[in-house]
């Protein structure tokens, strides 16, 4: 994408848009901070050289202008009604479940620096305004959001698709923290997009689009330790973001951190799988070096495991005391 000097004027919407939404009391301010939102942000995403781009962001438009408008229509609403079906548009907003259906479309049809934005910044205002309507409902949007992510990244090949369900499932747990603890779920948030920046840079560095394109990164190791760290692997930083997570949990009901352990454990599954993939080297192109290499440090490899289940563990006594 070519950058005129009007994109700085988009930037500057892009950023007052936060400012509209986040220190607003009126209703119709915040409306109108969402519209500029999108507007500012479709303007700084878009590629009329690629057709998928301009597809992307047309369902984008759509898909946003009809949320503002359902959105719109609610603030005649009694406050009991208002609070269920405002926290359900918000989700539809930002790809939550059950509203999951365009996020991994989309994603997929934009660039990486887009993704990043649409896997991070793009929640921060509808989380912010989900605050606002803490019901029941989020529960709902919990469940469905861990569930459809972690299936939604089984046998996905794409690395778009795949980081965009993981985004999913990661606003699952964001909602978690939110029931629990007001502003914790923000700190969860700018952690993870701390993660979720590292992995696009890389990928975006050698135009890696899917797992077959992984063997011509030059640093394979440094992604292998990234997808570690989303898998929530101590002591590595999505470990902390897991651990933070059920050190609110463990304030509630046994069956709801059963369930959470769970969708981890499987979460974790799928990441490793990709990586036992990656590894063992299933593309023609790995020769018997390799292979040669990958025995002779096995010991090696299992020694770290256990060193950095031994750090998880050290950092989590210390964070307990």
């Amino acid at each position: 994408m070519k950058y005129f000097p009007s994109i700085y004027i988009f930037i500057l919407l892009y950023m007052m848009s936060f400012i509209m939404c986040l220190n607003n009391d009126d209703w119709f301010l915040i409306w109108l901070g969402l519209e500029i939102n999108m507007m500012s942000f479709i303007m700084l995403i878009y590629n009329r050289k690629s057709k998928k781009h301009i597809e992307s962001c047309f369902k984008y438009f759509f898909i946003q202008s009809l949320g503002s408008m359902m959105f719109l229509s609610f603030f005649y609403l009694n406050k009991n009604l208002l609070s269920y079906l405002s926290s359900l548009m918000m989700s539809y907003k930002m790809g939550a479940g059950p509203f999951y259906f365009w996020f991994p479309s989309v994603c997929s049809g934009v660039g990486w620096l887009s993704c990043f934005f649409l896997m991070s910044f793009q929640k921060m205002i509808p989380l912010m305004l989900m605050m606002m309507f803490i019901s029941m409902i989020f529960w709902v949007i919990i469940l469905f959001s861990l569930f459809i992510g972690v299936f939604g990244s089984f046998n996905q090949k794409q690395m778009k698709r795949l980081l965009s369900y993981s985004s999913i499932h990661h606003v699952g747990w964001m909602l978690m923290c939110m029931i629990l603890d007001s502003n914790i779920w923000i700190l969860y948030l700018f952690l993870y997009a701390v993660i979720i920046l590292g992995v696009i840079m890389l990928l975006m560095k050698y135009e890696v689009y899917s797992m077959m394109n992984i063997m011509k990164l030059k640093y394979k190791w440094m992604l292998f330790i990234m997808m570690l760290s989303m898998a929530g692997m101590p002591p590595l930083l999505g470990f902390f973001l897991k651990w933070l997570a059920f050190y609110y949990i463990i304030k509630m009901n046994y069956m709801i951190i059963i369930f959470m352990l769970i969708m981890s454990v499987v979460m974790f599954y799928i990441y490793m799988r990709l990586m036992y993939d990656f590894m063992l080297g299933l593309s023609k192109k790995m020769d018997l070096l390799y292979y040669k290499f990958y025995y002779k440090y096995f010991i090696s490899y299992e020694m770290f495991s256990l060193w950095s289940i031994f750090l998880g563990c050290l950092i989590n006594f210390f964070l307990i005391l």
